[in-house]
């Protein structure tokens, strides 16, 4: 059984989001699960992956089932009777957002299968509907004269003030409109990059990623006439987004869309002001630095097999033990993980959640050399979080925290797995992909910031690239040559069309990471003692977690300037080594 608590809201709209994460340019989204585990698990009943069902979710089910309950409460059955009746709902949720999570899984594998990606766009128009369901439920129950005895025996404390008032509901006609049209949005732009067609010598239409694949003399130069074919309807789209957005934060009474994310969607414990704030450190202390290491470094990466990197990250996971050791285990036992290099495979990295197996699932875009160590160590960060948590939804910074502390700690427990080059390379990526990090998603975090504090009226394709370009100077790392390149590749960005201010998390939550890395650097098993020490989120916040853990808050004064001065040391102990 497992305890429900009063994040309910929040969860539905997370799971607007895509599931997933990676580095820089790529999808993320956190699943967040407002219902943690409490004791017994679905774990024991765990098949391996593909031999996973998948089934359309019966969403009318869901609908009779809390029409059941309104019968029963009026009725005033007995509490077992109603309990057993909430537990059928909650059944019928968690297969509702499994299969919603399993057919993007299976659409992520294979592109071209129009059946999951049909599916996996069903499931999230939907969602919203699914929402107002769960949310009626809700209310029946704390509207109905057993409100305190369920709120007992049942909920979460603080249930029956809760959901006592119908005219405190979320969720009307309006507001659904809203979600609905925000992902038939999202669904047009993911279709949208999923297969872009170029027209090619002979004029006959190409896939993208077959022509940049087999062209690679002419690689910047496909890259450019796609932008230029599909910038305009990408910013489109994006620009739609903002203005459905807005209109959600104001129905739902915050002044802006921003604020509404902060404090509904990730529940931050840190504010817009403390991130612009932090935004300016970043282009005070690093993005002077980017521009004076900028093109002092080169690597080209040796090449790494799937079967070599599985190995490697089992040996590291053994070798790490304790809760780390067991996530790999029950990873690698039921295949829950997808690190193959192959045609038709999604070009995005991500650790998502199967809620009725009490799963997580792996997925990562491999490019079959040692930087995919990098992004597997990443993504197993959040899958060790989700396995040790019950994907809990408290704090997405959190979640970053820990899948970026993992790169910084898996290569300190592959010493004999691979070779000294490949951990020097490594080491050189991770410290290179660092400093990137910060000037590239503090960009992104100030053109999201600024994007939404303006008038939708006011945005076009123009402004917006013109937005981007001059973003791309401020923090360092135009490159004074490619100017269309840098104003036009920001539709890459799918975190601005399917999660809107997560961004700002990577560079907050790599400042931790980093703290958690100098200890280990100090004392060998000091860095993954701390990590173990906070992944089991006792706070729900970021800054209350890592402070109750004796580390600093990354809007401490003189962080950033302390982070610049290590990555600069750092840097230079590469570039002398190299």
């Amino acid at each position: 059984m497992k305890r429900k608590v009063s994040a309910f809201f929040a969860l539905l709209l997370s799971l607007l989001l895509l599931c997933g994460c990676s580095a820089a340019e790529n999808w993320i989204s956190e699943l967040s699960n407002a219902f943690q585990n409490e004791g017994s698990s679905s774990r024991e009943d765990m098949p391996v992956f593909d031999e996973i069902p998948y089934e359309r979710p019966d969403v009318d089910g869901l609908q009779r089932r809390v029409e059941e309950l309104e019968e029963a409460l009026n009725a005033g059955k007995k509490m077992k009777d109603v309990t057993a009746i909430l537990d059928d709902c909650y059944a019928d949720y968690y297969h509702f957002v499994t299969m919603y999570n399993l057919a993007y899984i299976r659409s992520c594998q294979d592109v071209a299968d129009a059946y999951y990606a049909d599916e996996y766009a069903w499931c999230d128009e939907q969602l919203s509907l699914v929402g107002q369901i769960v949310e009626d439920m809700y209310y029946l129950c704390g509207l109905s004269d057993m409100a305190q005895e369920l709120e007992k025996e049942y909920f979460w404390e603080g249930f029956a003030e809760e959901y006592g008032d119908e005219g405190e509901a979320v969720y009307d006609d309006e507001l659904i409109a809203l979600f609905q049209e925000e992902s038939v949005l999202m669904t047009h732009y993911r279709t949208l990059m999923a297969n872009p067609m170029l027209e090619n010598d002979s004029g006959e239409e190409d896939e993208l990623y077959d022509r940049l694949h087999q062209e690679d003399d002419r690689y910047f130069d496909t890259l450019m006439r796609f932008y230029k074919r599909y910038n305009e309807e990408a910013a489109s789209i994006f620009i739609e987004l903002v203005k459905v957005r807005q209109q959600q934060a104001k129905k739902l009474g915050f002044d802006s869309y921003e604020d509404m994310a902060y404090a509904y969607v990730y529940e931050r414990d840190y504010s817009p002001e403390q991130a612009e704030d932090y935004l300016e450190g970043i282009k005070t202390w690093l993005a002077p630095l980017y521009k004076e290491l900028d093109g002092g470094w080169s690597l080209d990466p040796s090449r790494l097999t799937a079967n070599r990197l599985q190995r490697a990250l089992g040996a590291g996971a053994e070798l790490m033990g304790d809760i780390v050791a067991e996530a790999y285990e029950f990873m690698d036992s039921y295949e829950l993980w997808d690190v193959e290099a192959r045609s038709n495979k999604a070009e995005t990295s991500f650790q998502n959640y199967l809620d009725e197996y009490d799963a997580p699932f792996l997925f990562l875009a491999a490019d079959g050399d040692v930087e995919d160590m990098m992004n597997l160590s990443h993504e197993f960060g959040h899958y060790v979080d989700a396995y040790a948590n019950y994907n809990a939804s408290e704090s997405v910074d959190m979640s970053e925290t820990f899948s970026q502390a993992m790169e910084y700690l898996m290569p300190c427990y592959l010493d004999g797995v691979l070779s000294d080059t490949q951990l020097e390379e490594l080491f050189m990526i991770k410290m290179q992909d660092t400093l990137e990090l910060y000037v590239q998603q503090g960009s992104f975090a100030e053109f999201e910031h600024i994007v939404y504090n303006m008038d939708p009226d006011e945005l076009s394709a123009e402004f917006l690239n013109e937005l981007h370009l001059r973003l791309t100077k401020e923090y360092g790392y135009y490159d004074g040559y490619n100017r269309d390149y840098y104003a036009k590749s920001w539709i890459d960005i799918s975190h601005f069309f399917d999660a809107p201010f997560y961004i700002i998390a990577y560079p907050v939550s790599n400042d931790i990471a980093m703290q958690i890395y100098e200890l280990e650097q100090q004392e060998s098993g000091a860095g993954l003692e701390k990590y173990l020490e906070i992944l089991p989120r006792e706070y729900d916040g970021l800054i209350d977690t890592v402070t109750a853990g004796g580390l600093e808050s990354p809007f401490t004064s003189g962080r950033l300037e302390k982070v610049a001065g290590d990555l600069r040391a750092w840097l230079a102990d590469d570039a002398a080594a190299a």
